[in-house]
């Protein structure tokens, strides 16, 4: 994890000594196990007290994140039926406070918060929080840290930092970890709603640019057009066409409504859609390049090839063990490089490291085989190396192209398979859609059983 700029801290917050050790651990295993994470705006964290609220629903794994790389100490209060048996444990020794419906919890969650903003410390909570009571001047309801912030500075109007957490879908890229600017009143004003995964004005941090996510519209416009042409070539003929389908006006908000509250899922959806393009541009080239090598090969001259380079091998193997001393010394030498026509004197300087390394094995075979051995082996040396090159230009010039053929078939396979990936992700962000910020009674008790 990347070094945080350090807050100041009141005197009257100090971490207790669980905190920082299991704070440790936490950091410990983000950074053996799972990813880094990156902190964007961290300065705007007041060394005063102050509510944080996170922009996306209840996440025991994101409370995590977001205690492990604040560089402040973060008290988040989480609903206990969104956690487990030992999520709860875990995070009481990491300073969360989980409360219920039950009366005597939520009075003691409600305490709990109000000192911990009384002495300057700072709170968090999700998005889904559950409303408390309904406030008296704007109507807007009072989430338990709001609640506490009324009774903490009552005259005082709460100072609220909307934060974002963007989980890219590739395991080697960062955690994004983002504090907006505090809101103003009238946004506070606004009630919760206005907060849902909104920095103040109005987009997610992370959302995808205009340009980008249109681009985006259209190829999953283009993908479902697709399919659907499929399903229907595998039927009785038709002669409707599905070039006038157009993705539906509810689709096409359903993916800027994601795009604005989870942009990781819309961020998941491109980068395989952009897999599947370029698989089947690839399958595309490896198709005209098969194409063209079979109308260069006759039948028998790919059946030839196929037979040369399996039976071939084992020669060229040989070949490869006897010249491995003259190619490092040649690649030492910087004498292999390609792309420049060679002078007679570079000729001339291969030639001679070649015999000179031929010599020196043919000496070392003489030396521990016998006279008779070594006399094989001087003759099988040229031809091994001769037929290595022959062998190295089979390869490239005509196995490589019947291999074509192959390769285009795995790309299709790949690209297909990118491809029904991409429809799944997308069948389920149009069905699951984004869900609406939850709806806040207009009048619930404290009392109430929240």
């Amino acid at each position: 994890m990347p070094p945080r700029e350090r807050a100041g801290r009141s005197k009257a917050t100090k971490e207790p000594a669980v905190y920082g050790l299991a704070g440790w651990c936490v950091r410990g295993w983000l950074g053996f196990f799972g990813r880094p994470v990156r902190v964007l705006g961290s300065d705007r964290l007041p060394e005063s007290a102050a509510i944080i609220h996170v922009c996306h629903d209840t996440s025991f794994p994101d409370a995590l994140v977001f205690t492990a790389a604040s560089p402040r100490r973060l008290t988040f209060f989480l609903a206990r039926r969104h956690l487990s048996g030992v999520q709860s444990l875990l995070a009481s020794s990491l300073g969360m406070v989980c409360y219920d419906s039950e009366a005597s919890r939520w009075h003691a969650a409600l305490r709990t918060c109000t000192r911990v903003l009384a002495s300057g410390g700072i709170v968090a909570e999700f998005q889904d929080a559950e409303p408390l009571e309904a406030n008296a001047d704007h109507g807007a309801p009072l989430t338990l840290a709001r609640q506490a912030w009324s009774s903490a500075f009552p005259d005082t109007s709460p100072a609220v930092l909307p934060a974002h957490r963007f989980r890219p879908p590739g395991r080697d890229l960062e955690i994004l970890i983002h504090f907006g600017e505090a809101l103003s009143k009238d946004d506070l004003s606004a009630g919760d709603a206005g907060l849902v995964a909104q920095d103040p004005r109005g987009e997610n941090v992370f959302a995808l640019d205009p340009p980008i996510l249109n681009r985006m519209l259209r190829d999953c416009e283009q993908a479902l057009r697709d399919q659907l042409q499929e399903e229907w070539a595998k039927g009785p003929a038709r002669k409707q066409q599905v070039d006038g389908f157009r993705l539906s006006p509810g689709a096409a908000r359903t993916l800027c409504e994601m795009n604005r509250a989870e942009p990781e899922l819309l961020l998941e959806l491109r980068q395989l859609l952009e897999a599947e393009r370029e698989a089947r541009r690839q399958w595309s080239l490896a198709q005209l390049r098969a194409q063209r090598g079979r109308r260069e090969l006759s039948a028998i001259r790919r059946a030839l090839t196929w037979i040369e380079t399996a039976l071939g091998l084992p020669v060229a193997l040989y070949g490869a063990v006897n010249h491995a001393v003259a190619g490092a010394l040649l690649a030492g030498f910087n004498r292999l490089r390609r792309g420049k026509p060679a002078q007679a004197g570079t000729w001339g300087l291969r030639a001679l490291m070649v015999v000179a390394c031929y010599t020196g094995q043919i000496v070392l075979v003489n030396h521990l085989m016998g006279r008779a051995a070594a006399g094989y082996y001087a003759v099988a040396l040229p031809l091994s190396g001769a037929y290595l090159w022959r062998y190295w230009w089979l390869l490239r010039r005509r196995t490589r192209i019947l291999l074509f053929g192959a390769r285009a078939a795995t790309l299709q396979a790949v690209a297909e398979k990118n491809r029904k990936r991409s429809l799944e992700r997308l069948r389920a962000i149009l069905d699951g859609g984004v869900k609406p910020p939850p709806v806040r009674p207009r009048q619930q008790k404290a009392s109430g059983a929240s």
